[in-house]
C-alpha cells in the first residue's frame, strides 16, 4: 500500500514540475543533472535522454558561466534568486535566462546536489532602455502640460499676462514662479495680470508662494494685478498684506485689464 502511495504522489509531483512554465533542472552532488521537466528540454533544445546523465556545465553557455552561478549559490548561503546566466542550446543558440537555485542538503546537513529554475527573458538592459525612452516621452508631456496650464504672454508691449488654470498646488507653483520669472527678466514687462480664474487652490502653502512672487516680480522692476482670487486663497493671503503694501486684485477680469492698462499709459474709451 505505501509503494503505491507514494508512486501515486511522485506522479502527481512530475506532472507539477513539467507544468511549470520555467526550465527546471536538478543535480546530484557531482553536479551530474538528474532530473529535467519539459520546458527544460525545450530551452536547451535536448531530449531527456539528452540531458539526464549530463553535466550541468553542459547547460551553461562557457564554464565561466557555470562557476559564476556556483559561487553566487555558495555567497548567498545555498540559495540564489534571478542571476542573470546565459545556456546554450544543442544548435548553438546562446539564450539569456535569470536563474533561480538552491542547494539540497540531506537530513544531517550534508549536500546532495541543487535544483534549479531557468527563466528565459530579454535582457534587462534592453527592458531599462525601452521603459526610460517611455518615460522621457511622459516628462515631456508633461513639461508641456505644465507650460500650456500656466501660459504666460506678452499682450501689449510693457504688459504680460498668466493665465493659472487646473489644481495649484506648492510643488506646481514652484514651477509657476520659475516660468513667470523667467519671462519678467526676458521680456522687460512693467506689469503682470495674474488670472486666477480657473484655479483651484486648496493649500494654505500656496499664498505665501504667491506673497513671495509678488515681491520678487517687484525686484524685477514689475507689478501684479490679481483678477478674481477665490475666497480661500484671499482669506489666506490677508495676513501677509503687511509686508506685501498695496496689491491690486479685482474680482474679475475686465476691470483688472483695465486697470493694466492704465498702468502702462493705456485707457479704455468706449466708442462715439
Amino acid at each position: 500500500m505505501e509503494k503505491q502511495v507514494t508512486t501515486h504522489r511522485g506522479g502527481h509531483l512530475e506532472a507539477l514540475l513539467n507544468g511549470c512554465p520555467d526550465a527546471i533542472i536538478a543535480i546530484n552532488a557531482e553536479g551530474i543533472i538528474k532530473f529535467a521537466n519539459k520546458e527544460a528540454c525545450k530551452l536547451t533544445e535536448r531530449n531527456m535522454n539528452e540531458l539526464i546523465g549530463e553535466s550541468i556545465v553542459d547547460v551553461y553557455e562557457t564554464l565561466e558561466l557555470a562557476k559564476e552561478a556556483n559561487r553566487k549559490l555558495y555567497e548567498g548561503g545555498g540559495t540564489i534568486h534571478d542571476h542573470e546566466s546565459r545556456v546554450r542550446t544543442k544548435s548553438g543558440k546562446v539564450i539569456p535566462v535569470r536563474i533561480s537555485a538552491s542547494h539540497l542538503k540531506d537530513s544531517a546537513g550534508k549536500y546532495i546536489g541543487g535544483v534549479g529554475y531557468f527563466a528565459q527573458y530579454r535582457p534587462w538592459t534592453g527592458a531599462e532602455a525601452e521603459v526610460k525612452s517611455r518615460l522621457d516621452e511622459l516628462e515631456s508631456r508633461l513639461d508641456t502640460w505644465k507650460t500650456l496650464a500656466a501660459p504666460v504672454f506678452e499682450l501689449y508691449p510693457r504688459l504680460s499676462v498668466m493665465v493659472i488654470v487646473g489644481h495649484l498646488d506648492a510643488g506646481r507653483f514652484e514651477d509657476i514662479i520659475t516660468n513667470l520669472l523667467n519671462h519678467v527678466e526676458k521680456v522687460k514687462t512693467r506689469v503682470i495680470l495674474l488670472d486666477l480664474s480657473a484655479a483651484v487652490v486648496d493649500e494654505v502653502e500656496v499664498a505665501n508662494q504667491l506673497a513671495k512672487t509678488i515681491r520678487t516680480v517687484r525686484l524685477l522692476g514689475a507689478d501684479c494685478i490679481i483678477a478674481d482670487m477665490h475666497s480661500t486663497l484671499a482669506r489666506a493671503m490677508e495676513p501677509l498684506m503687511a509686508d506685501l503694501g498695496s496689491v491690486k486684485s479685482f474680482s474679475c477680469m475686465d476691470i483688472a485689464l483695465e486697470e493694466a492698462l492704465k498702468t502702462i499709459g493705456y485707457e479704455i474709451r468706449k466708442k462715439d
